[in-house]
Protein backbone atom coordinates (compact mmCIF):
# COMPACT_ATOMS: atom_id res chain seq x y z
CA UNK A 1 0.00 0.00 0.00
CA UNK A 2 2.81 2.28 0.56
CA UNK A 3 4.56 1.44 -2.53
CA UNK A 4 1.75 2.07 -4.72
CA UNK A 5 1.29 5.83 -2.42
CA UNK A 6 5.06 6.54 -3.24
CA UNK A 7 4.30 5.39 -7.14
CA UNK A 8 1.46 7.63 -7.22
CA UNK A 9 3.40 10.38 -5.86
CA UNK A 10 6.30 10.30 -8.53
CA UNK A 11 3.63 10.20 -11.49
CA UNK A 12 1.86 12.95 -9.61
CA UNK A 13 5.11 14.63 -9.34
CA UNK A 14 6.44 13.71 -13.34
CA UNK A 15 3.25 15.44 -14.80
CA UNK A 16 3.46 18.63 -12.32
CA UNK A 17 7.43 19.12 -14.06
CA UNK A 18 5.93 18.82 -17.20
CA UNK A 19 3.56 20.99 -16.97
CA UNK A 20 5.85 23.08 -15.26
CA UNK A 21 8.62 23.66 -17.51
CA UNK A 22 6.75 24.90 -20.60
CA UNK A 23 4.90 27.87 -18.04
CA UNK A 24 8.37 28.80 -16.83
CA UNK A 25 9.45 28.81 -20.49
CA UNK A 26 6.16 30.99 -21.12
CA UNK A 27 7.17 33.27 -17.82
CA UNK A 28 10.95 33.55 -19.69
CA UNK A 29 9.21 34.58 -23.10
CA UNK A 30 6.99 37.34 -21.48
CA UNK A 31 10.21 38.84 -19.41
CA UNK A 32 11.88 38.91 -22.56
CA UNK A 33 9.36 40.75 -24.16
CA UNK A 34 9.05 43.00 -21.74
CA UNK A 35 12.35 43.77 -21.69
CA UNK A 36 12.71 44.72 -25.47
CA UNK A 37 9.31 47.06 -25.04
CA UNK A 38 10.87 48.72 -22.32
CA UNK A 39 13.79 49.25 -24.68
CA UNK A 40 12.03 50.29 -26.95
CA UNK A 41 9.73 52.41 -24.94
CA UNK A 42 12.77 54.73 -23.52
CA UNK A 43 14.01 55.44 -27.38
CA UNK A 44 13.95 58.60 -26.63
CA UNK A 45 16.79 61.32 -25.84
CA UNK A 46 17.44 60.36 -22.15
CA UNK A 47 18.99 57.03 -21.99
CA UNK A 48 19.19 56.58 -18.26
CA UNK A 49 16.45 54.63 -18.19
CA UNK A 50 17.84 52.13 -21.04
CA UNK A 51 20.95 51.62 -19.73
CA UNK A 52 19.33 50.07 -16.58
CA UNK A 53 18.40 47.16 -19.34
CA UNK A 54 21.59 46.21 -19.89
CA UNK A 55 24.61 44.17 -18.54
CA UNK A 56 27.48 46.17 -18.57
CA UNK A 57 29.32 44.25 -20.72
CA UNK A 58 27.07 44.37 -23.26
CA UNK A 59 28.46 44.65 -26.74
CA UNK A 60 26.80 47.04 -29.32
CA UNK A 61 26.85 46.93 -33.54
CA UNK A 62 25.45 49.53 -35.40
CA UNK A 63 26.22 51.46 -38.71
CA UNK A 64 29.22 48.60 -39.25
CA UNK A 65 31.01 49.72 -36.22
CA UNK A 66 31.10 47.50 -32.90
CA UNK A 67 31.52 49.18 -29.48
CA UNK A 68 32.16 45.93 -26.52
CA UNK A 69 32.70 48.85 -24.25
CA UNK A 70 28.64 49.72 -23.07
CA UNK A 71 29.67 52.83 -20.64
CA UNK A 72 31.55 54.49 -24.10
CA UNK A 73 28.90 53.02 -26.62
CA UNK A 74 25.96 54.81 -24.25
CA UNK A 75 27.93 58.15 -24.06
CA UNK A 76 28.13 58.57 -27.79
CA UNK A 77 24.37 57.75 -28.48
CA UNK A 78 23.90 60.25 -25.70
CA UNK A 79 26.31 62.50 -27.16
CA UNK A 80 24.88 61.93 -30.81
CA UNK A 81 21.62 62.95 -28.82
CA UNK A 82 22.71 66.39 -27.28
CA UNK A 83 23.45 67.38 -30.27
CA UNK A 84 20.17 66.77 -32.19
CA UNK A 85 18.22 68.42 -29.04
CA UNK A 86 20.57 71.86 -30.04
CA UNK A 87 19.73 71.47 -33.67
CA UNK A 88 16.28 71.24 -32.76
CA UNK A 89 14.88 71.94 -29.14
CA UNK A 90 10.93 70.70 -29.94
CA UNK A 91 12.36 67.31 -31.42
CA UNK A 92 10.31 64.42 -30.16
CA UNK A 93 11.17 61.16 -31.21
CA UNK A 94 8.88 57.93 -31.52
CA UNK A 95 10.31 53.96 -31.43
CA UNK A 96 8.10 51.33 -32.84
CA UNK A 97 9.19 47.56 -33.27
CA UNK A 98 7.54 45.20 -35.88
CA UNK A 99 7.55 41.34 -35.96
CA UNK A 100 9.15 40.70 -32.76
CA UNK A 101 10.42 36.90 -32.84
CA UNK A 102 11.81 35.91 -29.46
CA UNK A 103 13.40 32.50 -29.02
CA UNK A 104 14.36 31.75 -25.38
CA UNK A 105 16.79 28.44 -24.12
CA UNK A 106 17.59 28.25 -20.77
CA UNK A 107 19.02 31.45 -19.27
CA UNK A 108 19.55 32.62 -22.69
CA UNK A 109 17.46 34.50 -25.29
CA UNK A 110 17.69 35.47 -28.41
CA UNK A 111 15.18 38.23 -30.30
CA UNK A 112 14.74 40.02 -33.60
CA UNK A 113 12.55 42.34 -34.91
CA UNK A 114 12.05 45.57 -37.03
CA UNK A 115 13.07 48.99 -35.47
CA UNK A 116 11.85 52.22 -36.78
CA UNK A 117 12.78 55.08 -35.00
CA UNK A 118 11.17 58.37 -36.51
CA UNK A 119 12.03 61.75 -35.31
CA UNK A 120 10.23 65.34 -35.76
CA UNK A 121 11.98 67.47 -37.94
CA UNK A 122 12.11 71.52 -36.76
CA UNK A 123 9.98 73.83 -38.56
CA UNK A 124 12.85 75.65 -40.57
CA UNK A 125 13.79 72.38 -42.36
CA UNK A 126 10.40 71.52 -43.08
CA UNK A 127 9.40 75.07 -44.43
CA UNK A 128 12.68 74.36 -46.80
CA UNK A 129 10.79 71.61 -48.10
CA UNK A 130 11.94 68.65 -45.96
CA UNK A 131 9.69 66.11 -44.14
CA UNK A 132 8.19 66.54 -41.21
CA UNK A 133 9.69 63.24 -40.08
CA UNK A 134 12.90 61.90 -40.08
CA UNK A 135 12.76 57.92 -39.59
CA UNK A 136 15.48 55.33 -39.42
CA UNK A 137 14.53 51.84 -40.36
CA UNK A 138 16.50 48.79 -38.87
CA UNK A 139 16.86 45.49 -38.36
CA UNK A 140 17.55 44.31 -34.86
CA UNK A 141 19.00 41.09 -32.98
CA UNK A 142 19.04 41.03 -29.29
CA UNK A 143 20.65 38.26 -26.96
CA UNK A 144 19.88 38.41 -23.13
CA UNK A 145 20.84 36.55 -20.31
CA UNK A 146 19.39 35.71 -17.33
CA UNK A 147 20.88 37.41 -14.41
CA UNK A 148 20.40 37.52 -10.57
CA UNK A 149 18.73 40.83 -11.50
CA UNK A 150 16.29 39.33 -14.34
CA UNK A 151 16.85 39.27 -18.10
CA UNK A 152 19.64 41.64 -19.40
CA UNK A 153 20.65 42.64 -22.73
CA UNK A 154 24.41 41.75 -23.86
CA UNK A 155 24.49 42.26 -27.44
CA UNK A 156 22.98 44.34 -30.03
CA UNK A 157 22.79 44.69 -33.80
CA UNK A 158 21.47 46.88 -35.57
CA UNK A 159 21.60 46.85 -39.37
CA UNK A 160 20.06 49.80 -41.91
CA UNK A 161 16.94 48.23 -43.85
CA UNK A 162 16.59 50.44 -45.94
Amino acid sequence: MITKKIQGAFVLMAVLALFAAPMANADDLDDVEAVINQYIDSEGFDLTEQTKLMASDRTYISDGMIYSNNDKSMALQTAGNEVITKANPDVQRIATIEDLKIRVNGNAAVASFYRTINDTNSVENVRAGQNAMITVYQTATMVLFKMNDGWKIVHTHLSPTK
